[in-house]
């Protein structure tokens, strides 16, 4: 009697190939969908250092202040868009439509925190300034997000108007 060759697969080795082939397109998919969100993520936080670095050209944080430093004008900034920043800094004709448009939704503002006398006197005048980059919201289709910096500023004369002259900061 003469044996059969076996020509080709049986349906279970097909099947089983066939779920590992499935497996692992399944895991390339899902690490091209984590590449994509930590790419939008990245160009996100890329923007927001940009919006950082137009707010601190047009609001430089001063080495001297004439009254107490968590109620100056020039330390703290009021909620102001980005678009607003560039307008003002009148780089506006310099930027292309794209950058434009990436910037739109995106805020700069920075606060000082408020210190207590005996706390100011604890910690010789060292402030903490906050400066946070705002993005999204609702409106925009993503959640809201934040970028906030932490620097730390003395004031040498503990910030009361009669002691500032010639009152200096630091970075």
């Amino acid at each position: 009697m003469m044996e059969q060759t076996k020509k080709g697969m049986s349906l279970i080795e097909v099947m089983v190939a066939s779920l590992i082939l499935s497996l692992g397109i399944l895991a390339c998919l899902t690490l091209f969908s984590q590449s994509q969100h930590m790419l939008l993520s990245s160009r996100r936080f890329e923007i927001a250092q940009r919006v950082f670095a137009y707010g601190e050209m047009y609001y430089p944080i001063p080495f001297e202040v004439t009254k107490d430093p968590v109620d100056d004008d020039k330390l703290n900034v009021e909620k102001i868009s980005a678009e607003e920043l560039i307008s003002k800094l009148d780089i506006e004709k310099d930027m292309s439509l794209e950058d434009k448009k990436d910037l739109s939704g995106y805020y700069y503002e920075r606060t000082v925190d408020e210190l207590d006398d005996e706390e100011r006197d604890r910690n010789g005048n060292l402030y903490t300034i906050r400066t946070t980059v705002s993005w999204g919201g609702y409106l925009r289709g993503m959640k809201p997000e934040k970028e906030t910096i932490i620097t730390l500023w003395r004031n040498k004369n503990g910030g009361n108007a009669a002691k500032t002259s010639g009152a200096g900061g630091k970075k």
